[in-house]
């Protein structure tokens, strides 16, 4: 297993959001806002375009941390997060960590998603207990 230590910064992913994705989540999803999925209804919002949902970009970090602590994730993970930015069609989008405490076994991370120009769009943390 891996030996992790307060600072530790985990190997960051990537994606770019597609309209083709957020279909294919809204579908999975059963979440059919129009605010995702629908040009002419997201053009009259206060976005003026379709934007990513809020669960697909959680899922996008759980497929990340997953990725990291793969079965203890699924166990023993929680995760936190807060919604600062709209996530737009065609956006790449990284995900961080650092890790920002470890204790009995229970390990603390700072996480985040940025864009491409560099803004935080959603930031938290997670727990996972390894």
């Amino acid at each position: 297993m891996k030996k992790y230590t307060q600072g530790y910064r985990l190997k960051s992913h990537s994606m770019k959001v597609t309209q083709n994705n957020v279909i294919m989540y809204s579908e999975a999803s059963g979440d059919k806002n129009p605010i995702h999925i629908n040009q002419d209804f997201a053009s009259k919002s206060m976005f003026k375009e379709t934007i990513a949902h809020g669960m697909m970009i959680g899922a996008f970090l759980s497929e990340f941390l997953f990725s990291e602590f793969g079965d203890a994730w699924l166990k023993k993970g929680s995760i936190d997060i807060k919604f600062k930015l709209p996530i737009f069609m065609n956006e790449d989008i990284t995900a961080t960590s650092t890790v920002s405490n470890i204790e009995n076994n229970m390990i603390k991370l700072n996480i985040a998603v940025i864009k491409k120009d560099g803004t935080e769009a959603v930031k938290g943390y997670a727990t996972v207990k390894i």
